[in-house]
């Protein structure tokens, strides 16, 4: 494989099957992709995975992969009331207890914005526990996102996921290329954006090219793009991916 080692690909594994978790873990850690995000449920955008799945894991994810979480236990809305927040912040902590290096969540108002009093308290628990944090896709369900942006990165955030595209469009990153240069220009290296949503060998190559040019951390984060059936992980995929070019 000749993948650029600056290339950052975060691969999104389903943790509802342990058996092909355990055999996607082997496939992803030995393809120089360097990022994992852990859901369940896929089928309802991702859900806190069970603590078998996070203990899988976290024994059998390399050095050089990081592992996220995700955590996400309403899957009705982004909105996040205190009994939820008690779930997530309870999965926080089993998550940094399973060999998490970061956790993804987001939460929005009932404004549509980002709702800073419950992500300061997410972020607060998983600092405390030296995790990275990202916000979900909920940013693509925000109106202003620039101002969204200054929000999490004031907040402490890490990487924010985005699509470039409106939050069930059907469209992915490819068609919202021209959002995702104007968010890296805006984040100008304070925070990393994750370009995630369709991400395939067929578009990285434009994706990669065209949102380094902007500078600041960048990542590509994919799913189906790289699964072939009944969610087994190609390995072939990821080489295409992280070899593409423009």
């Amino acid at each position: 494989m000749n993948a650029d080692n600056s290339k950052i690909l975060e691969v999104c594994l389903n943790a509802d099957n342990l058996q092909m978790l355990r055999q996607n873990l082997a496939v992803v850690c030995n393809s120089g992709a360097r990022r994992i995000e852990l859901c369940a449920n896929m089928a309802q955008n991702g859900t806190t995975p069970s603590t078998q799945a996070m203990t899988l894991a976290g024994e059998l994810v390399t050095a050089n992969t990081e592992l996220l979480v995700m955590i996400r236990t309403n899957t009705h809305s982004f909105r996040v009331d205190t009994s939820t927040l008690a779930q997530m912040l309870n999965a926080i902590e089993a998550a940094a207890a399973h060999g998490a290096t970061g956790v993804v969540f987001g939460a929005l108002s009932v404004a549509g914005k980002v709702d800073a009093p419950i992500v300061e308290a997410l972020v607060k628990q998983a600092k405390q526990a030296e995790l990275t944090c990202t916000f979900h896709r909920a940013f693509d369900a925000i109106d202003n996102q620039f101002n969204a942006l200054d929000t999490l990165i004031n907040l402490g955030l890490d990487r924010v996921l985005s699509s470039g595209t409106p939050w069930q469009s059907g469209l992915g990153a490819a068609a919202g290329i021209e959002r995702l240069r104007a968010l890296v220009r805006h984040a100008g290296g304070r925070i990393e954006v994750v370009a995630g949503g369709g991400v395939t060998a067929e578009n990285a190559g434009a994706l990669w090219q065209t949102l380094a040019r902007e500078g600041g951390p960048l990542s590509l984060h994919s799913y189906c793009g790289v699964h072939k059936a009944q969610d087994q992980v190609s390995h072939s995929a990821l080489e295409a991916i992280l070899d593409a070019t423009d």
